[in-house]
């Protein structure tokens, strides 16, 4: 019997079989793209994907980790980043600036002095970014109405009173150990200053531009009392302190001035030494402050995503490095840079001074720091030969007071003596013996305190003639201040007298003096402190009283010639008080 073949019915049945295997496969790989993650609402991820021709393999673990990243959104600005920079922190952020920028980021890294900064930022070509040389300027500049956001510290750095070497070890010869507070050395250097042989000499700088004396002055203050009291023991010191202030670098002073001690920054410290001066810096018992330097946004046309980077680099440990060759500490409490002659053991607080405090400092620094221009009138009629004890005469004291107050009063004070008494110069009760000048300045081949020195060393009894022409002469001096009154100096009459006015030639009298210097005072726009010193028993401290008070002064009776050196800086510290 032949053979037959299959029927045709089989075939369809075994085609039927693999689509309906084919559709299982589908409805698999669908079920577990949902099950892993697809998206019920793509209407894609519902139909099939088509068949591929080729089979491709599953991508391996390493490909993965490979693949390149979605590209990053490009910046909203591209606008170039303007930067003012102290040049305590230029190296720094220039290098930062350098590894910010890119084909989108610029800056422009501009070097700025403080007192520029200072100035310029106020007006309308402020920088997007400014990094001064303390946070107390940006305190300031904020307090005048500056706009502007402080934001974190790039570098810091502690303060120390710095010396040669010698100096610094010659504070235990006056009982002061490095743990000794800074208002224990104050006291001590006031006290031998009053006295005119001081062993140690302290100077601070500019608090309005130089940061260490700023940091110094805002972390001493509670210790040393009030400073803008005007009669309490802070603000005494201060007027010491500002009327003997360096001009510039208060570093700069110790090369010509061996014993001397001034306020200065671990930064100043290494680049000094760094320049071959010899330097030993001491903390002292207690915080002399930390000068902290601020990255601070100013302007808003420069990219802030540039800005932002720009911080970023510099608050980073990519920065640490270039801070540290600047003899800079990162942020606020960073590693020391290792300063050859600061102590291992130096600190840094991490608190920004306070911003009223800050403000404080500065405004009765600018009230007591102005150079005094000082005419002293020394009284020399025949009543000054009157006894005061034993041993002295009125005039004698008058002598003593004069040249005790010379020998302490600061170098760049001007100072001028009038002698008056009755028809001294003809009609006038008053005659020059020295002009008004800076005590430093060089007449011929001496100073013009080795002058007042001199003259005032010949007063004695055979230099007193005629009566006491007290009013004409107060009037005369306090009109001839007013008149030649100089920009940011500060003008005072000095009278030195035994108090009584005896003009046997007339003159004017106590009323009409007092008249003139009451309508001077309100009319003038150049004020002129008067201060008027009884010597010996027979003073007329009333007198005295009215005619001060009416010039807007004060006056005093002094038994002691070492009570004039105090007079001077009291009558400063109550410059505008």
């Amino acid at each position: 019997m032949a053979k037959h073949s299959r029927p045709p019915e089989d075939n369809d049945r075994r085609g039927i079989l693999w689509a309906l295997l084919a559709l299982l496969g589908v409805v698999l790989v669908a079920g577990a793209f949902w099950f892993l993650g697809g998206d019920d609402d793509d209407p894609a991820a519902d139909a099939p994907d088509p068949a591929p021709t080729t089979a491709e393999p599953a991508p391996s673990d390493d490909a993965a980790v490979t693949s390149d990243p979605p590209p990053a959104a490009a910046p909203e600005s591209c606008d170039p980043v303007t930067v003012w920079s102290a040049p305590e922190l230029l190296p720094a952020v220039t290098a930062a600036a350098d590894r910010a920028a890119d084909d989108c980021f610029t800056y422009d890294v501009q070097e700025r002095e403080t007192a520029t900064s200072q100035a310029e930022v106020r007006g309308e070509d402020a920088p997007d970014v400014w990094l001064p040389s303390s946070v107390a300027w940006a305190q300031l500049a904020a307090r005048d109405g500056v706009d502007l956001q402080v934001g974190p510290t790039v570098a810091s750095s502690p303060v120390l009173l710095t010396g040669a070497p010698g100096t610094v070890a010659g504070m235990g010869d006056l009982g002061l150990t490095p743990d000794s507070s800074f208002a224990e050395l104050a006291q001590v250097y006031q006290e031998q200053a009053a006295t005119g042989d001081a062993q140690l000499t302290m100077r601070l700088g500019d608090p309005r531009n130089d940061p260490a004396t700023m940091a110094l002055l805002a972390a001493t203050s509670e210790e040393l009392g009030s400073l803008d009291e005007p009669g309490g023991p802070g603000r005494s010191l201060l007027v010491v302190l500002a009327q003997t202030a360096a001009q510039g670098d208060p570093l700069s002073v110790l090369r010509s001035d061996a014993d001397t001690l001034v306020p200065a920054t671990e930064q100043q410290i290494g680049t000094a030494v760094a320049d071959g001066q010899e330097l030993q810096g001491v903390q002292l018992g207690g915080d002399l402050g930390t000068v902290q330097l601020p990255f601070v946004r100013v302007g808003q046309e420069g990219s802030e995503e540039a800005v932002a980077a720009l911080q970023e680099e510099l608050t980073s440990g990519a920065a640490d490095g270039d801070l540290a060759e600047s003899f800079l500490r990162p942020g606020d409490e960073g590693a020391a840079p290792g300063v050859p002659g600061v102590p291992e053991r130096v600190r840094t607080t991490g608190e920004a001074p306070d911003e009223q405090l800050t403000a404080t400092v500065a405004e009765t620094w600018s009230v007591i720091a102005p150079q005094s221009r000082i005419l002293a009138l020394i009284d020399i009629s025949g009543s000054m030969e009157a006894p005061v004890d034993d041993d002295a005469t009125r005039i004698d004291l008058t002598r003593e007071a004069a040249q005790t107050a010379l020998s302490v009063i600061p170098e760049r004070t001007a100072v001028g003596v009038w002698y008056f008494a009755t028809s001294l110069d003809g009609e006038r009760d008053h005659v020059e013996a020295a002009p008004l000048r800076p005590l430093e300045e060089e007449v011929g081949d001496v100073t013009h305190k080795e002058v007042l020195l001199g003259v005032t060393e010949e007063l004695g009894v055979d230099t007193l003639q005629g009566d006491t022409g007290l009013h004409d002469s107060l009037w005369a001096a306090y009109s001839a201040m007013q008149e030649e009154d100089v920009d940011d100096a500060i003008s005072s009459v000095l009278m030195l007298t035994d108090g009584i006015n005896d003009d046997s030639t007339g003159g004017l009298s106590e009323d009409e003096v007092v008249e003139r210097l009451e309508q001077a005072r309100e009319e003038g726009d150049r004020q002129v402190t008067v201060v008027l010193i009884g010597v010996g028993p027979d003073v007329d401290a009333d007198a005295l009283e009215r005619l001060a008070t009416a010039a807007g002064g004060e006056s005093l009776v002094i038994t002691d010639p070492r009570e004039l050196p105090q007079v001077f800086v009291d009558v400063v510290a109550r410059r505008a008080a």
